[in-house]
């Protein structure tokens, strides 16, 4: 519920969170939820500074350092684009020096949070700059009139020292930037290499699949059921394959998010479309509730899309015949949520503690012992963080089944500038 003694405020006030400390960028998400604020979290400079020109908070919550660029830069660029250099910037750091503030303000930031802090300050720093009103340092900023003039010849050292500092760190993270930047190129390299030779014998593949099951309706009825076991067999590896090529190109950013205004309802019939026939096959109830009057939400459709799929595929792949799985979608408290579940073989607890680190496989017990590459939820798992969502598991145990759920925050529409 929000304090009743909060300024008045627009509705629908969005408050952009950008910290890469996940735990903190949480607890003050939860804070200003508290408080009836929608909160939406980057944890890099480049993700922030995208954010903040598609959605136009109305502050920003800003960490000082942050992987990609620091939060100096990201506030300079902010304030150098007419279309976010009005958005209020309050700065998150852990250092106290004068010179650092100095610096944040040289920047453009309009005020400076130093951590730790208590809710009741960022809530005051939050409420301020909401109303617009000039928030007020108070004692944190020293009265130029009673400095000494040798004091202020310390805080020019001080400063020299920081921009020495500054200008050392830099040239590291330049160097660092093209170490990386080589080892990248050589990943993509070799990734484009090996996934040429992994997908292309599939096309040959195909076509022998093609020609012999065009002929198999002469065959006798084992035959056939052993020529359809070769051809589901082969199509689930190309999509295995395809998958792990879709993970490492995430994982090394060859393909950075597509974010835009998406309706679920044209994203997730498509997405597990393919799932419904394999449920067929497999002798497994499946079912898909979308509602039609569900809002429009910033996503990536392609990812999500395979990240529903991933979900969907695993709630079938690891049932039983006879057993049933559903995808249901649904609006709660300004999120999205999607839960897919299922009567399968259910999550021991050591096996909910590893679910989500790739390539911790977990055996398929209806397919010969075959084990699935650990990659749907970890996958699903990276969807989420991208777009500032979170995921959950629970199972009540072996054989009992399980409920997987990603959740994506409503951001609502603003007009591009």
């Amino acid at each position: 519920m929000a304090n009743q003694d909060s300024p008045e405020r627009k509705p629908e006030q969005v408050i952009l969170i950008a910290d890469d400390e996940v735990p903190l960028a949480e607890a003050i998400a939860a804070t200003l939820d508290l408080e009836g604020l929608q909160t939406v979290v980057a944890y890099n400079g480049n993700q922030t500074l995208e954010m903040a020109r598609m959605l136009q908070p109305d502050l920003i919550l800003l960490d000082v350092m942050m992987p990609g660029m620091s939060g100096f830069e990201v506030c300079t660029a902010l304030k150098k684009k007419p279309a976010t250099a009005s958005i209020p910037v309050i700065f998150l750091t852990a250092k106290t020096g004068l010179t650092d503030r100095a610096a944040a303000v040289a920047a453009g930031a309009d005020e400076y949070l130093t951590k730790p802090f208590s809710p009741t300050e960022l809530i005051a720093l939050v409420n301020e700059a909401l109303a617009g009103r000039p928030t007020k340092p108070g004692p944190r900023w020293p009265d130029p009139s009673t400095v000494p003039a040798d004091q202020w010849v310390i805080y020019a050292r001080e400063l020299r020292e920081l921009l020495g500092r500054e200008r050392i760190a830099r040239q590291e993270l330049e160097e660092a930037l093209r170490r990386l930047e080589e080892l990248s190129r050589l990943q993509s390299g070799f990734l484009g290499a090996i996934t040429h030779e992994l997908l292309t014998p599939f096309a040959a593949i195909g076509l022998t699949m093609e020609v012999l099951q065009r002929q198999g309706k002469d065959f006798p009825p084992d035959h056939r059921s052993a020529l359809y076991d070769v051809a589901t067999e082969i199509a689930d590896l190309h999509r295995m394959i395809k998958g792990v090529v879709k993970f490492a190109e995430l994982m090394h950013k060859r393909r950075e998010p597509e974010l835009g205004y998406h309706s679920l309802n044209r994203v997730i019939p498509q997405a597990v479309q393919t799932v419904a026939v394999l449920a067929q096959a497999r002798d497994v109830d499946f079912r898909c509730f979308v509602p039609s009057d569900l809002p429009k939400i910033l996503v990536d459709p392609e990812l999500l899309g395979e990240a529903i799929y991933q979900m969907a595929h695993n709630a079938i792949k690891f049932n039983k015949p006879g057993g049933r799985a559903q995808v249901r979608i649904f609006e709660s408290e300004g999120w999205i949520v999607i839960e897919v579940t299922d009567t399968g073989v259910g999550l021991t607890p050591d096996r909910l503690v590893l679910l989500g680190q790739p390539f911790e496989q977990r055996a398929d017990t209806l397919r010969r012992g075959r084990e699935g590459l650990g990659i749907g939820w970890a996958f699903a798992g990276y969807v989420a963080q991208v777009h500032s969502g979170q995921t959950h598991v629970e199972s009540p145990g072996p054989d009992q089944g399980s409920t997987f759920t990603l959740s994506l925050p409503i951001v609502p529409e603003t007009q591009e500038t």
